[in-house]
């Protein structure tokens, strides 16, 4: 997957910030008493442009920020598809924390988690032999609602020896009122796109994360 350039990143950053502010990518719908947002982009329709932009986004933070990993680790099924385009942006390994067990694993670990964005419990599985070989990793998700599956996710992984260097998630639903992971450290945890708030039209509030700084810097004049 070839990198971005970034008149290119900022266009498409763009784009999926309005997309958001406007309400145009949006659509909320209630289950029981909780919102849940229908993103286009997300979690419905998927645009290659998309994977690469925010991949680039990730991998320019990473950067700046200096982490140090061996692999990159996501969620299935969701996170997985963003945490293959940042591997290969980085060109790191890549493995996915699953929600079935394999007949192939040869050393199977779970944790079992309740996730109030799938109103079930879920278990995680990792085959521990497969990650032995790695020692820090960076861990990718496409949503945190409430901390669970991100938490149960970490834990998963220390069981299995991996520490996790930083995290990102695209987008963190931070008006659901959920606090932020717990098991990982706040200065390590890092959402694209955070809506503060978002109207029954679709209308989200987003005034902070990795993508609008990433914004900011490519807007900047060279001198």
């Amino acid at each position: 997957m070839a990198s971005m350039d970034a008149d290119r990143l900022l266009k498409t950053l763009s784009t999926l910030l309005e997309g958001l502010r406007t309400g145009s990518s949006v659509k909320v719908f209630r289950r029981g008493e909780e919102r849940i947002l229908r993103i286009s982009w997300l979690n419905i329709v998927h645009d290659p442009e998309v994977y690469r932009a925010l991949a680039r986004c990730i991998s320019l933070d990473v950067a700046n920020k200096g982490y140090v990993f061996d692999a990159v680790a996501s969620v299935e099924t969701s996170g997985a598809k963003y945490g293959v385009a940042v591997s290969y942006e980085l060109n790191k390994p890549y493995f996915s924390i699953y929600k079935a067990g394999k007949v192939v694993f040869e050393s199977p670990v779970s944790v079992v988690e309740r996730s109030v964005t799938e109103g079930r419990d879920v278990v995680l599985h990792l085959d521990e032999s497969a990650v032995s070989g790695f020692r820090d990793v960076l861990l990718i998700d496409d949503i945190r609602r409430s901390s669970r599956t991100l938490n149960a996710a970490v834990g998963l992984l220390e069981r299995c020896g991996l520490r996790v260097a930083g995290c990102y998630v695209i987008l963190d639903l931070a008006f659901a009122g959920f606090p932020r992971p717990s098991k990982i450290p706040a200065d390590r945890y890092h959402p694209l796109f955070v809506v503060e708030e978002v109207g029954e039209m679709g209308r989200c509030r987003v005034s902070e994360g990795v993508a609008l700084r990433v914004m900011e810097q490519l807007q900047r004049p060279v001198s």
